[in-house]
């Protein structure tokens, strides 16, 4: 007979959702995790998309190296009364790429809801007293990049009904180190292949994207099979630094190169006056503008005459030196043509792309371009700091902007696709795992 008694972990999460949680996460603590020695989230960038977060800034320390910090907007609640979730303002996630680690911290400053005795460092003699006991720390993370706390004591109910459901597997493990009551993360990728198999079983669609307001319209450039893909999915073309469908990022694959990302630059003469920096640095007739060609590590393209550097990196220790670095096009005369920051990268990187879904698919030439999607479907999960740097570094991620500004009798009207690439074949290097899902007429799906 099923028991209509809510657990403890169920009241906390009943509450969290009143408050606008969406996903309920927990984690057990053990003495180190405290207001002095931070609260250990795991390694790399899984715990970086499951966590909503600011942009990542770099700074130097003297023992770290180069460390990237984060806001968090946490939000103290308090089950014993009904006052509402009051944040602590100096909540922060911080990354050690050196190690590679995150934490986070800050998490009692500022908020009059924070259980700072439960988080105080213990003494010598508390941790001999508490043995093996531990906290629980349950997490709500809402829609507007919100995040709710609260905390359970030492061994208390909260935590005994945490290990109870570990133990049981009753609980799904996220990002390495927290435990999720509800199998969400499974349930968004069975949203995401169920979505693809309808649209392989669809057959060709005609090429097409998406305006703003979600009205469908011809589109035929080279770039139409991501517009199309994105079409099915009710996704209009934007610079949103998210991903496209449920923690997602959708990437069409046809032949040859992928392209991984297309981030603005921001930093160099491209931010100050697009229009002067393709004269300056691109082709031009009468009506159009071009900023195009492959630019590889250290190798000046003849084209542009701009040279891709990677400044603030040591390729030998595999990590940011400095802060201030990123990747820059210089000229002859040194000057930064376009640049883009080690903070950019790695906030883009690490929100947009840590779940990619590449999707195969055919052209079908008829009077426009018609895309069969499918069958296969390559994921990628688990995208790591140094794989991708190295990969910037090492050229198997390159630069090849397909970026201009064509006269249309009246005015300019610029295109900005500033695309980051990668041979298809080494795209498994940018991640921790990858499987191939194929699609048949009837309901199986083969896993490869």
């Amino acid at each position: 007979m099923l028991s209509l008694v809510e657990s403890p972990l169920e009241v906390v999460s009943r509450k969290m959702r009143r408050y606008g949680a969406r996903r309920i996460i927990f984690k057990l603590l053990s003495h180190n995790d405290n207001s002095k020695q931070q609260i250990y989230f795991g390694g790399d960038f899984d715990v970086l998309r499951l966590i909503p977060h600011g942009e990542l800034i770099g700074q130097p320390t003297s023992s770290d190296g180069i460390i990237f910090k984060a806001r968090l907007n946490l939000k103290w609640i308090d089950m014993r009364t009904d006052a509402p979730p009051c944040p602590a303002t100096g909540a922060q996630l911080i990354l050690y790429p050196r190690y590679p680690e995150v934490r986070m911290s800050g998490f009692l400053r500022g908020s009059p809801l924070a259980p700072s005795g439960l988080m105080q460092p213990p003494t010598r003699e508390e941790r001999l007293a508490r043995g093996d006991f531990q906290r629980c720390l349950i997490l709500g993370i809402c829609d507007d990049d919100s995040i709710l706390a609260c905390a359970g004591g030492w061994n208390g109910d909260l935590t005994q009904d945490a290990l109870n459901r570990i133990a049981d597997c009753s609980v799904t493990k996220v990002a390495t180190v927290f435990y999720e009551l509800e199998k969400y993360v499974e349930n968004r990728r069975i949203m995401l292949l169920d979505k693809l198999r309808d649209i392989y079983r669809r057959g060709a669609v005609r090429s097409s994207r998406l305006d703003r307001d979600g009205t469908s319209m011809e589109y035929h450039a080279r770039n139409g099979a991501g517009y199309t893909l994105e079409g099915l999915f009710g996704i209009s073309p934007n610079g949103s630094a998210e991903p496209d469908y449920e923690g997602w990022e959708l990437k069409a694959h046809g032949r040859g190169a992928v392209t991984l990302m297309t981030p603005e630059p921001d930093a160099g003469y491209y931010r100050e006056s697009f229009e002067e920096f393709l004269i300056k640095y691109g082709r031009q007739t009468v009506s159009r503008r071009d900023f195009t060609g492959r630019h590889k590590m250290g190798v000046k393209n003849h084209r542009t005459g701009l040279t891709l550097r990677m400044e603030g990196y040591d390729p030998q220790l595999c990590e940011v030196v400095d802060p201030q670095g990123g990747l820059v096009l210089r000229d002859d005369r040194d000057n930064v043509a376009a640049g883009w920051t080690f903070n950019k990268l790695l906030s883009h990187w690490s929100r947009k792309h840590a779940q990619a879904a590449f999707v195969t698919y055919t052209v079908l030439k008829r009077d426009v371009n018609y895309f069969q999607f499918g069958p296969k479907v390559h994921l990628a999960e688990g995208a790591g700091i140094q794989p991708f740097l190295n990969a910037l570094h090492s050229n198997v991620i390159y630069y090849d902007p397909g970026i201009n500004m064509k006269h249309n009798g009246v005015k300019w009207i610029p295109k900005k696709r500033n695309q980051f690439r990668a041979a298809s074949s080494n795209v498994g290097r940018l991640y921790e795992h990858s499987e191939t899902v194929i699609f048949t007429d009837c309901d199986d799906v083969y896993i490869q």
